[in-house]
């Protein structure tokens, strides 16, 4: 998990050391991973490990980033050497911008968030986009289930059906194939929208329920 210290990244690990999978949050000080692993195995009582940025891709299967979008082509330098075939690079970036109280979806010169990282990664590591319009707040309540729909958007169908694989293992995702990585350009804004209601309801989060499609697509 290429930014687990933060509060998405958080989550996410919560989420996925609870389902038994072995997780490595990276950082670009082991120190701050270490400290964050530590806080997150003792509050459920379950392995997580931290380590650089570069240490944590080499040795995962699966490279989560969660990072803000500024700092992708930075952390992707980082992280380049480790990203060899057969590594499957999942994105969660949504690249939003609060201006006053309101939140706005800024666009990549690539189009989304997901097609800059595959532009500046090797084309052999495929890039699943997924989880963007999944708060924090709902990913970090590990007493409830999650209750949401979760588009997953890539080219390779493969590293698709593992990451969907994945998801399911977390209580109450709901992954739905949404088809070649282009159209990460629809799902992305939408997590503008999801924010802007969740501040002007005060609610911990909103997600996305689509009827009918995720009993045809699993």
């Amino acid at each position: 998990m290429i930014g687990g210290t933060g509060a998405e990244g958080r989550g996410l690990v919560t989420r996925w050391a609870l389902a038994g999978k072995e997780i490595i949050i990276g950082s670009r000080r082991r120190k701050k991973a270490e400290r964050i692993a530590s806080e997150i195995s003792r509050r459920i009582k379950r392995k997580v490990r931290g380590a650089t940025n570069l240490e944590a891709a080499r040795e995962a299967e699966v490279v989560v980033l969660s990072i803000p979008f500024e700092v992708v082509g930075r952390i992707l330098d980082q992280i380049k050497p480790a990203l060899t075939e057969g590594k499957i690079l999942v994105s969660v970036i949504a690249p939003l911008e609060r201006k006053k109280e309101q939140f706005t979806f800024k666009i990549p010169k690539a189009g989304s968030a997901a097609e800059e990282v595959a532009r500046q990664v090797p084309r052999n590591v495929p890039i699943v986009s997924a989880f963007q319009t999944v708060s924090a707040k709902q990913l970090q309540n590990i007493r409830e289930p999650l209750s949401c729909d979760i588009l997953v958007c890539g080219n390779d169908t493969r590293a698709k059906k593992v990451v969907i694989k994945l998801m399911k293992e977390i209580p109450g995702a709901r992954p739905v194939d949404f088809g070649p990585l282009r159209n990460s350009r629809l799902v992305e804004p939408v997590a503008a929208l999801l924010a802007e209601l969740t501040r002007r309801y005060k609610v911990p989060g909103v997600g996305l329920r689509f009827e009918g499609v995720w009993q045809k697509t699993n």
